[in-house]
């Protein structure tokens, strides 16, 4: 702030004195003056970075197709699940059909109409427990042949008993074969089913839809990129989707804070066009320091019910690492600003004394802050500091 030098009313030998500093010469100026205050004011680190949506997703093509309908569009607002386009299903209906004819065919084989659980028994089929009892047939037989066979004198030949025998063993690899084919024909079942289920899921994939989101929230369209007629492969970007009910803000800082900032502190974001400061909390510290850059990355959480913080947009944050206590508050009008110097003035033994400051923030009632530079002053000239100079004689006036 430049301040514009006022005359006195003094004449032009005592401006002459005050320019060269001969406080001889000069005539003494009445001037006001006012405690200075002392107050305590939050320690603050700042950092500047760039709003983003609380989760930002690209919703792509499952499925290549021709885009038939297009339901959402830029600055839309979509509940999880909602639909925002479809591609032509038809191919992928008829593939649908053809799966489940290729397994009805294969449960036919079986004798079954629907698929059966993973633990069922294969000896219930109808093929596999028809070989069965032809074994048993066959195991029975062979008892009753034998005890012929051990009679004495024998009362059928060796060779019948032989032929029996041969039966039987010929019926139980015939019931392991039929088990063997039954578990085979329900392996390919099993497969067509897989196959089946492919199918309608690619049959699902011809709609485009949003994630699921909890009751309340609402993905925002970031942007679209299909049009209605348009053929899209598989993976192709369709629509950019932002969850900006809430946003975080992340920035990077240097390494020398990293002791100081911790999650749950407070930061104050200000944003271009946005009328007052925006707190928040501090979400993430990274726990690494970039060796490029020498800095560490933050993140802070806002809530944004209203959508008026945008992300994308660059904001600049203060972060509350705790507080500075007793500091000397002044009235903004005391201070004088020449050259990038920021001065004030107190007096001592009836003269002006110069203290070179450094500023703080201003308070809302038009205060401003002394960080370094009145250690140990209580009075201060309040009113023109413009007028006087290191030295000066003064008069205080309360008029």
């Amino acid at each position: 702030m430049v301040f514009v030098v006022l005359g006195t009313g003094c004449d032009k030998s005592e401006q002459a004195g005050q320019r060269s500093g001969d406080s001889s010469l000069s005539a003494p100026v009445r001037v006001k003056t006012v405690e200075v205050r002392r107050t305590r004011i939050p320690r603050t680190i700042e950092v500047v970075g760039t709003l983003h949506g609380d989760e930002e997703l690209t919703i792509s093509s499952k499925v290549a197709g021709r885009v038939i309908d297009v339901q959402a569009d830029l600055g839309d607002r979509v509940t999880g699940g909602s639909v925002l386009a479809r591609i032509d299903p038809v191919d992928y209906q008829l593939e649908v059909n053809r799966r489940e004819n290729a397994l009805a065919e294969a449960l036919a084989s079986l004798g079954l109409s629907t698929l059966p659980p993973d633990d069922f028994d294969v000896d219930t089929i109808s093929i596999v427990e028809r070989a069965r009892l032809q074994a048993d047939n066959a195991s029975a037989r062979v008892e009753r042949a034998k005890r012929l066979f051990e009679q004495n004198p024998p009362l059928i030949a060796e060779q019948e008993y032989q032929d029996l025998q041969t039966a039987y063993q010929v019926a139980k690899q015939d019931w392991k074969v039929a088990r063997l084919n039954a578990r085979s024909q329900l392996a390919a079942a099993r497969l067509r089913k897989s196959e089946l289920d492919v199918a309608r899921e690619q049959l699902a994939n011809t709609r485009i839809v949003a994630p699921p989101l909890l009751e309340g929230r609402r993905f925002a369209i970031a942007s679209r990129s299909i049009t209605p007629g348009e053929y899209v492969r598989e993976a192709t970007p369709l629509f950019r989707l932002i969850l900006d009910d809430r946003v975080k803000f992340r920035g990077g800082l240097p390494e020398r804070f990293a002791q100081e900032i911790r999650t749950g502190q407070t930061i104050f974001l200000e944003l271009a066009g946005h009328p007052a400061p925006v707190e928040g909390r501090v979400s993430r510290v990274s726990p690494v320091v970039d060796i490029a850059t020498r800095t560490f990355q933050i993140e802070a959480l806002f809530e944004n019910p209203d959508q008026t913080l945008k992300p994308g947009a660059f904001a600049k944050g203060f972060i509350q690492i705790g507080f500075d206590e007793g500091l000397p508050v002044v009235p903004a009008s005391s201070v004088y600003t020449f050259a990038g110097i920021d001065k004030v003035f107190s007096i001592r033994e009836g003269r002006a004394v110069e203290h070179v400051v450094r500023l703080g923030p201003t308070l809302d009632d038009g205060w401003v802050v002394i960080r370094e530079g009145l250690d140990g002053i209580q009075t201060i000239i309040s009113d023109n500091p413009q007028r006087v100079f290191d030295g000066a004689p003064v008069v205080v006036t309360t008029d």
